[in-house]
């Protein structure tokens, strides 16, 4: 079991019309710069797939902490997270997450976690 002293925290990103940014010529839709806990994160979705890590076919999606130069040195933030991603055609919620719900580990040399083929 896993306790932390923090309450869950949420983010929401509506994207207008999936199948036209899936047709598009767009390989990568980023969030932009949002805060959540107390640090600054990003959303990176790319609607065809992730080529460089063979998700092509799939939907791919990562997230980012950002803004790391103004963290302490040797910082580190455990992060739980999943992705709820509302499917309008059928009017259901699917859920990404890791198949263990494990706790991610960000830090200097590992800033991005994500889903290749979702």
């Amino acid at each position: 079991m896993y306790k932390r002293a923090l309450p869950p925290a949420h983010y929401s990103l509506k994207i207008q019309s999936f199948s036209l940014l899936s047709k598009s010529n767009v390989d990568k839709y980023d969030s932009g710069v949002f805060e959540v806990g107390g640090y600054k994160w990003s959303l990176s979705l790319y609607p065809n797939g992730d080529k460089d890590n063979n998700g092509s076919g799939f939907v791919s999606f990562y997230l980012s902490i950002e803004e790391t130069d103004k963290l302490p040195h040797g910082w580190e933030v455990d992060v739980n997270y999943k992705l709820f991603v509302y499917d309008k055609i059928r009017d259901v919620y699917l859920t990404i997450q890791d198949a263990d719900g494990a706790v991610r580990s960000f830090h200097d040399l590992k800033t991005q976690w994500g889903f290749v083929d979702a």
